[in-house]
């Protein structure tokens, strides 16, 4: 069993950096008292200062315990550690984390061959330009803005009957003129009123706009309500069922502007022959 010696890494740690107890504790927002008993082996920090210090130091946690990192055969075991460590889980510290380990594995499967790439001071990944990877195992777009996906072959080598159905309704009510500018205005405040509408879409003609109104709400991708508030008059709301859809297409819309500079796809045809109906399962 490896031994436990977080007073003398701590210390062999600050000294190499350079900084003094109270200033490591400035940067801690703790007292410079808790950094010295840290350092003398009468207390240890909490959980959540020990992320803080492993991030000062750009080390991890076992580390700070050991003087090593643990060996882990199961990688999701070390990146659920990484992100875990940042104390807000839903700030967006943590979404940055998880996107610097993605364009990691991201670089990784691409055989070091994305647009654009270099390796930023501080050693994380960036990238300016997104980068699309595309062969018959699957596909995998990263965008410097920070928008990320990877899907593998079998996701949509076989399209449901009820998904294309659904494609092709949505698909005709979006290209309705103005129906992907109102959406996007709902998307972005919930109840908003007709008169929010029209001042957040001021180049949109009243009857386009009150066209797209309509065709949405008649596709119940659109909910419409008489407000609390009777001077707003009625408010519309995403169907629920579509909004997390609705959004993650708005997003890509938007990387796709931004990627027309020109995104390698290395996709030829045949990697990817979809299949159509029900998906037949064997029977043991």
């Amino acid at each position: 069993m490896r031994e436990i010696n977080f007073a003398k890494n701590i210390t062999e740690l600050r000294k190499k950096a350079g900084v003094t107890q109270e200033e490591l504790a400035a940067a801690l927002h703790i007292s410079g008292q808790a950094v010295s008993k840290w350092e003398t082996g009468t207390n240890q920090p909490d959980t959540q200062t020990l992320a803080a210090i492993a991030s000062y130091f750009r080390v991890s946690i076992d580390y700070l315990f050991y003087g090593e990192d643990m060996a882990y055969d199961d990688i999701y075991a070390k990146v659920t550690e990484r992100v875990a460590a940042i104390p807000e889980q839903m700030g967006k510290e943590s979404y940055q984390e998880a996107l610097k380990l993605f364009a990691a594995a991201h670089h990784g499967i691409s055989h070091k061959n994305l647009i654009n790439y270099k390796d930023a001071p501080d050693g994380d990944f960036f990238y300016d330009i997104p980068a699309h990877i595309s062969n018959q195992n699957g596909l995998s777009l990263l965008s410097g803005r920070g928008y990320g996906a990877i899907v593998t072959r079998d996701f949509f080598s076989w399209i449901n009957r009820e998904s294309l159905v659904l494609g092709e309704e949505l698909f005709k009510t979006l290209a309705v003129p103005g129906a992907v500018r109102v959406l996007a205005a709902v998307v972005s405040m919930s109840d908003i009123s007709y008169f929010e509408l029209k001042e957040k879409l001021p180049d949109l003609e009243e009857a386009v706009l009150m066209n797209a109104l309509d065709a949405l709400k008649n596709a119940k991708i659109l909910v419409e309500k008489e407000s609390k508030h009777k001077a707003l008059g009625r408010t519309y709301d995403v169907q629920e069922m579509f909004h997390t859809c609705l959004c993650i297409l708005l997003a890509t819309l938007e990387m796709q502007r931004y990627s027309f500079r020109g995104v390698a796809c290395c996709m030829s045809p045949g990697d990817y022959p979809i299949s159509f109906g029900e998906k037949e399962t064997s029977s043991n």
